[in-house]
């Protein structure tokens, strides 16, 4: 089965439509790995494609917030003033909904998490230490994970008897073999509604040629491949602007 591992969407339609489109001739499921509201313009209708699209979907930091299961004192400046915004925005079915969301959860023999399985609500993983970290921590063979918002892959290997640790942060058709063998994986496909890394962050200049990233799992060959495409952000932020989340 092939599968798009998918990740804070965040309130981006746009985006969102732009990855269905690419992934659904490739694809038999969609997993979510959570953060479907903040920052973007179109909650409710994220919430919903991904009622209708996903078989897996994850709670992340966000959606607890919209659902009132999470104070928003932690948030930044910018992400309560999104979600502020996003109460305003939800329907009570869709609070519910979120409301009924795991943060994590254990599926075809993989550990999904929305952040780190240490704590899947807040931590990130994003350097060799997180990682080093999570794997001394917590028991799997892979993990699928989100929330950094960063393409990214850590591989512990064993070499000699030693603990070595391999990171790729994932580029465009970047594959990573993970059959099951002695080594370990955290994967992470990237954020579909905001990329944070250098290449792929949103600005006012790519707008037209805006990025999401998302990710394809073979479960029979256990391959993963991170996907980045185009498309066109320019009306979201638009929309943003006048309800001032940009």
């Amino acid at each position: 089965m092939r599968v798009a591992v998918i990740s804070d969407i965040h309130a981006n339609l746009a985006a969102f439509k732009a990855v269905i489109n690419s992934a659904v001739p490739e694809v038999d499921e969609f997993w979510c790995l959570g953060d479907l509201v903040g920052y973007g313009p179109d909650p409710e209708a994220c919430i919903a494609l991904a009622q209708t699209s996903c078989s897996v979907i994850l709670a992340g930091n966000h959606d607890l917030a919209a659902c009132g299961k999470m104070d928003v004192s932690d948030f930044s400046r910018h992400a309560r003033k999104a979600m502020e915004w996003t109460w305003q925005q939800i329907s009570t079915k869709s609070r519910a909904f979120l409301a009924s969301l795991p943060v994590n959860r254990t599926h075809r023999g993989i550990l999904l998490s929305h952040g780190s399985p240490r704590n899947p609500v807040w931590e990130y993983i994003m350097s060799e230490s997180d990682a080093l970290e999570t794997f001394r921590d917590v028991n799997f063979s892979h993990c699928f994970f989100g929330h950094s918002h960063l393409p990214s892959a850590f591989i512990l290997k064993k070499k000699m008897g030693r603990d070595i640790l391999q990171v790729m942060y994932g580029e465009a058709d970047q594959q990573v073999d993970s059959f099951p063998n002695s080594a370990r994986y955290l994967l992470n496909p990237g954020s579909v509604g905001f990329p944070r890394d250098a290449q792929d962050a949103h600005s006012s200049d790519t707008l037209a040629s805006a990025i999401a990233r998302y990710a394809l799992y073979d479960t029979d060959i256990k391959g993963w491949t991170f996907r980045r495409i185009v498309y066109d952000m320019r009306e979201t932020a638009e929309r943003m602007y006048v309800c001032g989340l940009w």
